[in-house]
C-alpha cells in the first residue's frame, strides 16, 4: 500500500481491484488466494474508517471462455451465467466483501471499452498493421518462437499455442517506454514487492513492442467481445478491454463524480502471470487517455496444491466452495493468509490444513476464547469484573497488544499479509501465556485473592477483544462471535483507531456459545 500522507485524498478513501478471472470453469483454491488477500487490504482499510472501494468479477470477453463453452456443448450466454454464479457463490462463501462486483458483458463496460479505445485513436495511439505469432488461449497472450518452451506456452505448459496471422489494430506501447521507465523509477512503491518491479524494469530494458487492440471477427463464428468503434469486422483485444473494467467500475466514462471520487486506484491486486499487462499495457493505455495512473500494482505468487502446479486442464484443483462447507470460511482464510509472502510462491496441502487448524486455530484461539467465557462464568457468574490492582504481567501484556496493533498495521501496509497475522498471532500466544503464569484457577480458591482474580479475568477479556479486531481483517466471522462471546456488539468501521486500544470499549457480561474451531478428528 502507498503511504500517503493524512492531508491527500488516499487516506479518506481506497479503492482495491483483484484481476478480474476468466469464466472458462469454476474458480479453484489458486484464485481463492488473490481475493481473500485483497480482501484483508480492504476489510483493515474499513477498520480504519477509510471510504474503502472494492471491485472483482469476470472477464468474459476470451475466446477462452467461447472455446470452454463449446467442449461443454453449451449455449454461450448459458455457460458464463452458469460460472458467473459458480464464481459468486465461491467468493461469497469465503466472505469476500466487494462493493463492486463486474462482468465484462454489462453494457457499461462496453460503453468504457470503446471509450478507451478511442481517445487512443483520437491520440494516434492507435495503427493497423498484419499480425503474426503465436496464440495461446488459455491466457490470451502473444508469444515468439523464442519465448516458447519446446512448442509449449511459458505459462500454460499442456497447449501448444496456434499461429495467427491477420489485419488488427495496435497499440503503440514502444512510444510509451521512456516515460514508464521515469514513472517506474520516480515511484518505486509502483509496483512491489521489490522483485517485481525488477522483472519489469527489466522487460522495459529489452524493449517494448507495439500490440494487437484487436482481433477479426472470423466468417460463421459468433460475435463475441466489445465491437471496435466504427469496424464491425473487429472485436477489441481482450486485454485492451479487460484492463478497462477497474475503470468501469467506479462509474468511467458517464458517472463523473463517483470516477473522480475514487479514481485513481490505490492498488490493483495481481498474479505475477500478468505483471506486463497490468505494469506497462495498463498504464501506457491511461497515459494515452490523459488518466492517472493507479498509485500501485501489489503482485502475489502462485499457490502449489501438494507441491503440483494447480491445473484446470489437469483437473489437480480444490474447489474452495467444497473446502469451507467443510471446514468454514475462517479457516480457509488463516490457512491461505498465515504465511503468505507476496514475492514468494506457496503451497496448499490438506495435512498441512489440518494440522493448523487443530494446533492453531482450535488449541490457541479457540481454546483462549472457551477458557475466558468459562472462567468468567464459573468464577464471576458471567459478570465481567473491572481490573483492580495491575501488576508487571498486565503491564506487559498491554504493551504487547500496543505493539502488536502497531507492528499488524504496518505490515499490512507494506503488503506483507502473512507477516501481519503472525504478529497477531503472537498476541494470541502471549495471551494464552499470561493466563498461565496468573494461575486464575487457583486464584479464585483463595478468598484473600478474589481482586487479584478480577484483574486476570478482566486482562484476559481486553486481550481477547482486542484479537477479535486485529483479526478482523483475517477471520471475519470468528472475530465477531469472540466479541458476541464477550457481551459485545460486532466489528464495525473505524474500529481499529476507536477501538483496538485498551480498555476502550466496556464490558457487561460474557455470551458464551459454541466452540469457535471445534477440533477436526480427522
Amino acid at each position: 500500500m502507498n503511504s500517503t500522507r493524512k492531508d491527500e485524498p488516499s487516506s479518506k478513501r481506497y479503492y482495491i481491484t483483484t484481476a478480474i478471472d476468466y469464466p472458462n470453469a469454476p474458480p479453484h483454491i489458486g484464485h481463492a488466494l488473490e481475493k481473500v488477500a485483497a480482501d484483508v487490504v480492504a476489510r483493515y482499510h474499513r477498520l480504519q474508517g477509510h471510504d474503502t472501494y472494492f471491485s472483482i468479477g469476470v472477464d468474459e470477453n476470451s475466446q477462452h471462455v467461447v472455446k470452454a463453452a463449446q467442449e461443454h456443448h453449451v449455449d454461450l450466454v448459458n455457460w458464463t451465467n452458469r460460472m458467473e454464479e459458480a464464481f459468486r457463490l465461491a467468493w461469497s462463501r469465503l466472505n469476500i466483501s466487494h462493493d463492486r462486483w463486474i462482468r465484462t458483458t454489462e453494457p457499461e463496460h462496453f460503453q468504457a471499452s470503446q471509450e478507451m479505445f478511442r481517445r487512443a485513436q483520437q491520440r494516434g495511439d492507435i495503427y493497423k498493421s498484419i499480425y503474426s505469432g503465436w496464440y495461446c488461449p488459455n491466457g490470451n497472450n502473444f508469444y515468439s518462437s523464442e519465448e516458447l518452451v519446446e512448442g509449449k506456452c511459458p505459462d500454460h505448459p499442456s497447449i501448444e499455442p496456434e499461429w495467427l496471422e491477420e489485419e488488427n489494430y495496435f497499440f503503440a506501447l514502444s512510444k510509451y517506454s521512456d516515460r514508464l521507465l521515469a514513472h517506474i523509477n520516480d515511484h518505486p512503491d509502483f509496483i512491489v514487492p521489490a522483485n517485481r518491479r525488477a522483472e519489469v524494469l527489466g522487460m522495459i530494458r529489452q524493449g517494448l513492442r507495439d500490440f494487437a487492440v484487436s482481433r477479426q471477427l472470423r466468417p460463421g463464428a459468433l460475435p463475441w467481445g466489445v465491437p471496435v468503434p466504427g469496424d464491425e469486422q473487429q472485436v477489441i483485444y481482450v486485454w485492451f478491454d479487460a484492463l478497462t473494467n477497474y475503470l468501469t467500475a467506479v462509474g468511467f466514462p458517464h458517472d463523473t463524480a463517483t470516477f473522480e471520487h475514487y479514481w485513481p486506484a490505490d492498488a490493483h491486486v495481481i498474479g505475477k502471470d500478468i505483471t506486463r499487462f497490468h505494469c506497462l499495457y495498463w498504464p501506457a493505455m491511461l497515459l494515452s487517455a490523459g488518466l492517472p495512473l493507479p498509485r500501485q500494482v501489489a503482485v502475489h505468487g502462485f499457490i502449489t496444491l501438494e507441491g503440483q502446479r494447480i491445473s484446470k486442464s489437469a483437473g489437480n484443483i480444490i474447489d474452495p466452495v467444497e473446502l469451507v462447507d467443510t471446514y468454514g470460511a475462517d479457516a480457509v482464510r488463516y490457512y491461505l493468509l498465515r504465511n503468505l509472502s507476496f514475492a514468494s510462491d506457496g503451497d496448499f496441502s490438506r495435512a498441512a490444513f489440518i494440522r493448523h487448524y487443530n494446533d492453531e486455530l482450535a488449541n490457541e484461539l479457540g481454546n483462549l476464547l472457551n477458557r475466558v467465557v468459562t472462567m468468567i462464568s464459573r468464577y464471576r457468574g458471567g459478570a465481567i469484573p473491572l481490573p483492580e490492582v495491575t501488576g508487571e504481567l498486565e503491564e506487559d501484556l498491554r504493551r504487547t497488544a500496543s505493539e502488536t496493533r502497531t507492528r499488524a498495521g504496518a505490515a499490512l501496509e507494506r503488503w506483507d499479509i502473512g507477516g501481519s497475522l503472525n504478529a497477531i498471532w503472537s498476541f494470541v500466544r502471549r495471551t494464552n501465556q499470561y493466563i498461565e503464569r496468573s494461575e486464575p484457577w487457583q486464584l479464585a480458591r483463595q478468598p484473600e485473592q478474589q481482586d487479584r482474580l478480577d484483574t486476570v479475568l478482566y486482562t484476559a477479556a481486553e486481550a481477547t477483544r482486542l484479537l477479535a479486531v486485529f483479526l478482523a481483517p483475517y477471520t471475519p466471522s470468528a472475530s465477531n462471535n469472540i466479541l458476541s462471546q464477550l457481551g459485545l456488539e460486532s466489528v464495525e468501521n473505524a474500529s481499529w483507531p476507536q477501538q483496538g486500544t485498551w480498555g476502550t470499549r466496556p464490558f457487561t457480561r460474557v455470551n458464551p456459545g459454541p466452540l469457535l474451531f471445534p477440533r477436526i478428528e480427522d
